[in-house]
């Protein structure tokens, strides 16, 4: 049974320290590190990552090689451009951190035991630790965008393209990129969320829950995730045909769907 760290707080930092001070110990001998945004796109918050989730984390990891990196969603315009003006960047360089388009860096090819075949982001493979930070938010084709969804980012472009016009099977695909590259630790910030969409310019609206979760468990915090959101959402629990990927991954082992919660 996994363990799910939950808080009702707006304090992002103080629980982004809370939760790498639990996973200390895990994080001791990485030496690089490699930590995975939302960047969907030019909106801000909540729709891509809150800046303040990123500034907390890479202070507490200062003393170590970090890459942060993302590949935008394939309508939202040139990724360059969209890296470049997202809030994000400014955060990166006040650290001293790249901020990497992952569209141009090294794909590396991957069939799974079931056959399934994608080209992913070769970067995070190539790191000791691999930190993801989503936001926790209704997502218009798969129900749900949270901790698996935000591993769609290490897609190639052509794979997300097919995935999404229906020429490969997009639920498949979310679990089988979370089984290609494996993530140590998840940081799923709730205090905003989007409802109806995914982004304001695909109908997506801001709505308040005032929560932060985390773990190592992709499965089980979409599946305590999924509970937050019908609070706000209620016509999720009739999309739940459309979060095939959740039972995917846990078939392929990526993660559990019983849980305990941790209150920090």
């Amino acid at each position: 049974m996994s363990l799910v760290y939950y808080c009702e707080t707006c304090n992002r930092r103080d629980f982004v320290a809370k939760t790498l001070e639990i996973f200390k110990e895990q994080l001791e001998n990485a030496k690089r590190i490699f930590v995975k945004p939302n960047i969907v796109s030019s909106e801000p918050y909540p729709t891509t990552t809150h800046p303040e989730v990123l500034d907390s984390l890479l202070s507490w990891l200062s003393s170590r090689e970090i890459v942060v990196g993302d590949g935008p969603a394939v309508d939202a315009g040139r990724s360059d451009k969209v890296l470049r003006n997202t809030p994000l960047r400014k955060i990166c360089e006040n650290h001293n951190v790249s901020l990497v388009n992952l569209y141009s860096g090294l794909m590396k090819r991957v069939k799974s035991k079931r056959g399934y075949r994608i080209k992913v982001s070769a970067i995070p493979l190539s790191c000791d630790f691999v930190i993801s930070v989503p936001v926790l938010k209704v997502h218009n084709t798969c129900g749900l965008s949270g901790a698996l969804k935000n591993q769609f980012g290490y897609l190639s472009r052509l794979d997300r393209v097919l995935m999404h016009a229906g020429l490969k099977n997009i639920q498949k695909g979310i679990a089988e990129v979370n089984a290609a590259v494996p993530t140590n630790l998840f940081i799923v910030d709730a205090v905003q969320t989007m409802v109806k969409a995914q982004e304001c310019r695909h109908g997506g609206c801001p709505a308040e829950l005032g929560v932060m979760i985390a773990g190592a468990d992709p499965v089980s915090l979409d599946c305590f995730g999924l509970g937050l959101l019908q609070k706000v959402e209620p016509e999720l629990v009739a999309k739940k045909s459309n979060m095939k990927y959740i039972d995917y991954a846990s078939d392929y082992g990526v993660g559990n769907t019983k849980y305990e919660i941790h209150k920090i």
